[in-house]
């Protein structure tokens, strides 16, 4: 079972709609991330983190990796059903829901993948790729030339790259035991997708709808700050829009 915590208005929304957001991760690579993946990347092209030629060939990744990762649209849950640090983290002060549902409850097709807070697992997932086993003399040629970087191997080099980089999180936020479904979009108008903008904290974000197969929706956890006088009303809710999942009040003391 996974749980998604949100507000009651997304909530609702999510109910009527049968539909989630999937958001652009391009706001996800904090620094920290940035920095271990410039030291794998390092290791992999057989270079000394630091060197100027190292430092040229990352910033080339890194400027094709912000746009790849703009177009990784994610939608996130966790393991955690009633937990304080999810409730303080994505809801106003535990006036929220966590909702509980379980594995096929998206239509189309998203990749799922756990999320990878340590350093060394995030090594492995990169150093073991297969698409990034090339030689010294290909990479040279890759990075080196204009043409290089128009090569469908140097695309898939990167790509490579980011569907590992789609994973990771920093490690101070592993006690979320985050799972993230992710679909890849090539461009803005992908015929697959219908891409959407949104306002976001940080600026504006892309995002995709996605059907939400609400028959695997099994529990539903009121906020530490949701009166009790709500259970009733969200059964009814429930009821209405003929999903069969228990309601329950979180056991968390949050104040």
């Amino acid at each position: 079972m996974y749980y998604h915590y949100t507000n009651i208005e997304s909530f609702f929304h999510i109910i009527q709609n049968k539909k989630v957001w999937f958001s652009s991760l391009a706001f996800m690579n904090d620094d920290l991330e940035g920095f271990e993946l410039h030291q794998v990347m390092a290791e992999v092209m057989h270079l000394k983190y630091g060197e100027d030629e190292c430092t040229k060939k990352l910033q080339i990744i890194d400027s094709i990796i912000r746009d790849s990762l703009r177009l990784q649209l994610s939608f996130s849950a966790t393991n955690l059903r009633d937990d304080i640090s999810q409730w303080r983290a994505y809801t106003e002060l535990g006036k929220g829901v966590s909702i509980g549902f379980e594995d096929g409850a998206f239509v189309e097709i998203a990749r799922k993948l756990k999320c990878i807070y340590d350093f060394q697992e995030k090594r492995k997932s990169i150093v073991n790729n297969p698409y990034l086993k090339a030689n010294d003399e290909t990479l040279a040629k890759l990075f080196d030339t204009p043409d290089g970087r128009q090569n469908r191997d140097f695309y898939q080099f990167v790509g490579a790259i980011t569907n590992s980089l789609v994973s990771f999180k920093n490690p101070s936020f592993s006690p979320e035991k985050e799972t993230r479904w992710v679909c890849s979009a090539t461009c803005i108008d992908d015929v697959r997708f219908n891409i959407k903008l949104r306002p976001h904290r940080l600026g504006l974000t892309l995002y995709q709808d996605v059907n939400f197969d609400l028959s695997k929706i099994k529990r539903i956890t009121l906020g530490p700050q949701v009166i009790s006088e709500n259970v009733r009303t969200f059964q009814d809710f429930m009821e209405i829009n003929n999903i069969q999942a228990s309601i329950e009040e979180s056991k968390v003391s949050l104040r």
